[in-house]
C-alpha cells in the first residue's frame, strides 16, 4: 500500500508541482485575508454556492481520476494490478486511503470552512462538504477499481504539437529541469517561503512604528527558505550535468548565469511583497538584493563545502545571526548586500575551481 501511495499519490503531486504553485502564488500572495473569508462566506451562505464549491471540487477529481486512469496502464505500474489478489474489504480500504491522498487540497480547505463556520456561527450549511468528500473519494475508488479490471499495458505515442525548438540556454534547461524533476522540492520551499512572507507583512503592517528591520529579517529568512532549490541547482550542475564543467566558459559568465537563475528562483516570493503595499517600491529593492546576496552566497559555498545539504545547515543557521545583528544594528542594506555579492563574487571562482578538482 505504502508503494501504491508513493508511486501514485506522490507522482500526482510532484509532476503538478507547477499548477500547485500557481495556487499557491494566488492564495497567499494575491488574496488578502478578507478575501479568503469572503470567499467562504459565499460558499456558505449563497443559495448555489454549495453547488459551486461542488463543481470546482469535481475539476480537480477528475483531474485526479484523468491522472491515475492514465499512470496505470504505463508498463511499469503493472503491479498494481496485483491488487486484485486483495479482498474487496482490504481493496475498498486501501483505495479509500489512495482516494483521499489525491484530494488532500480539499481537506484542507474544508478544515478551514468548518473553521469560518464556527467563527460566524454557520455550522448548520457545512454537512453538504461531507457528502461531497464522500461522493468525490467514492469516484476516485471506481476509477482505480475499473482500470485495474480493465488492464492497458501500454501508452498511445503522440506527436507534440509544438513545432518550435526548445531555447538554446543554460538558465532555461536548468528551471525546465527544476521544475519538471524536482517538483516537490519546489512546492515545499516555496509553500514555506510564501507563509513566512505574508506573516512578516501581516505582522510590519500591524504598526506604524516599525522600521525596515522588521521585514529584512523575515524576509531574508523567507528568502533562505529556497536553499533546497539553490542546492538542487547545484546537483544539476555537478552531479547530473557533468559535462557542462568541461565548456569552455569563463568564471564571470558562470557567475552571471548563476546570479540571474537564482533572481528568477526568489523573484515569486517578492511579487508577494508587492501586492500587500506596505512596503514601497525602492524598499522591496532593497531586500530582493539581500534576499539574493544571501541566497547566492549560500550557493558559492556549496562548492567549497561539497556534501549532503544537512552539512551546511550550520553555516546557514550562524551567518543567519550574523546578518540579523548587521541589521539590528542599523547598517545599511545596501552595504550589507553589496559587501555580499563583492565577497561572493571573488571566492567563485576559487571555491567552483575547488569543486571541480574533486570531481
Amino acid at each position: 500500500m505504502k508503494t501504491i501511495l508513493i508511486s501514485t499519490v506522490s507522482e500526482f503531486f510532484k509532476q503538478r508541482a507547477g499548477m500547485f504553485f500557481v495556487l499557491i502564488g494566488i492564495l497567499f500572495g494575491f488574496l488578502s485575508g478578507n478575501e479568503h473569508h469572503a470567499f467562504a462566506a459565499f460558499f456558505l451562505t449563497d443559495r448555489f454556492g454549495m453547488v459551486y464549491l461542488l463543481i470546482a471540487w469535481l475539476l480537480y477529481t477528475l483531474l485526479c481520476i484523468h491522472f491515475l486512469l492514465n499512470l496505470w496502464k504505463q508498463q511499469t505500474y503493472g503491479f498494481v494490478y496485483f491488487t486484485r489478489l486483495w479482498s474487496n474489504r482490504k481493496r475498498f480500504y486501501r483505495f479509500i486511503i489512495l482516494a483521499f491522498g489525491f484530494i488532500q487540497p480539499l481537506l484542507y480547505y474544508g478544515i478551514y470552512l468548518i473553521s469560518i463556520a464556527v467563527q460566524d456561527k454557520l455550522l448548520s450549511r457545512v454537512w453538504p462538504i461531507f457528502v461531497f468528500y464522500a461522493f468525490l473519494s467514492l469516484a476516485i475508488v471506481a476509477s482505480a477499481e475499473w482500470r485495474i479490471r480493465n488492464p492497458r499495458l501500454f501508452v498511445n505515442k503522440k506527436e507534440g504539437i509544438s513545432k518550435f525548438p526548445r531555447p538554446v540556454s543554460w538558465i532555461y534547461w536548468s528551471l525546465e529541469w527544476l521544475i519538471r524533476e524536482k517538483g516537490i522540492t519546489l512546492l515545499v520551499c516555496k509553500t514555506g517561503s510564501a507563509i513566512v512572507f505574508v506573516g512578516t507583512l501581516l505582522y510590519y503592517g500591524t504598526d506604524p512604528s516599525y522600521d525596515l528591520r522588521l521585514p529584512a529579517i523575515g524576509l531574508s529568512l523567507g528568502y533562505l527558505l529556497n536553499i533546497g532549490l539553490s542546492y538542487e541547482l547545484f546537483q544539476w550542475e555537478n552531479s547530473i550535468w557533468l559535462w557542462n564543467r568541461s565548456l569552455p566558459t569563463s568564471m564571470n559568465r558562470r557567475f552571471v548565469r548563476a546570479l540571474v537563475l537564482h533572481m528568477i528562483i526568489i523573484l515569486p516570493e517578492t511579487l508577494i511583497v508587492l501586492r500587500y503595499n506596505v512596503l514601497n517600491f525602492s524598499e522591496t529593492a532593497q531586500l530582493y538584493g539581500l534576499g539574493l546576496a544571501i541566497i547566492m552566497l549560500f550557493h558559492t559555498y556549496l562548492y567549497k563545502k561539497t556534501g549532503l545539504l544537512e552539512d551546511t545547515m550550520q553555516a546557514v543557521l550562524i551567518g543567519f545571526v550574523l546578518l540579523t545583528l548587521l541589521v539590528l544594528y542599523k547598517i545599511p542594506i545596501p552595504g550589507i548586500t553589496l559587501a555580499l555579492l563583492v565577497f561572493t563574487y571573488f571566492v567563485y571562482p576559487k571555491w567552483q575551481a575547488k569543486t571541480k578538482n574533486i570531481a
